[in-house]
């Protein structure tokens, strides 16, 4: 049957049609916008929220040392064969070389 158009992905939209469906779907856009900015109210607004009492001056930090965390504390015993790293990486010839 390739001369029957029986499914809905063979039929083709003329050209002045798909610009219609866009038009209709920008203008649906642009119609719910106007619609709620007429619908939304505009209320007046309060900006002086007075003195804030967290001000940079007032902060905890400014006049006391902030406390040291302790370390974390160790989830795992070390591996057996786990080794420390050495001061200087450049003496165990590890690194990339020169």
């Amino acid at each position: 049957m390739p001369g029957s158009k029986w499914y809905a992905e063979d039929h083709e939209m003329p050209a002045p049609w798909s610009w219609v469906v866009v038009l209709l779907f920008s203008a649906s856009i642009m119609g719910f916008g106007w619609l709620v900015y007429c619908i939304v109210p505009d209320v007046e607004r309060r900006w002086d929220f007075g003195q804030l009492p967290d001000t940079p001056a007032e902060s905890i930090f400014s006049t006391e040392e902030p406390r040291v965390p302790a370390a974390p504390r160790r989830q795992l015993p070390r591996l057996p064969e786990a080794q420390p790293l050495p001061d200087n990486p450049q003496q165990s010839g590890g690194g990339a070389a020169r």
